[in-house]
């Protein structure tokens, strides 16, 4: 598998670190597919996290939701099934 590339620190994604980058990676390791739930209305997370999920090949779809209760501890949640993942991304979670 083709990895993308991490953006050189201070550079690039104003959402997406190079600590997301890792995780993200490690999360997806052996699924196919990923559902991303972006909760709130950051403006670029969603667009962001689906880009790099699709640089990594994987299929994506996103859905935004207003809140989730309780909320996430983490920034990145992920939630399995099969070889598919679900992604909560809580931009105003404090990882």
């Amino acid at each position: 598998m083709t990895h993308a590339p991490l953006p050189p620190p201070g550079v690039g994604s104003p959402f997406l670190t190079i600590d997301d980058a890792l995780i993200l990676r490690r999360g997806v390791r052996g699924v196919v597919a990923v559902d991303v739930r972006l909760i709130g209305a950051h403006p670029t997370a969603g667009a962001e996290v689906v880009a790099f999920l699709e640089a990594e090949g994987l299929e994506t779809s996103m859905q935004r939701i207003e809140h989730m209760q309780p909320p996430p501890l983490r920034r990145l949640v992920f939630r399995y099934a099969g070889n598919r993942a679900e992604l909560t991304v809580a931009p105003n979670a404090a990882d």
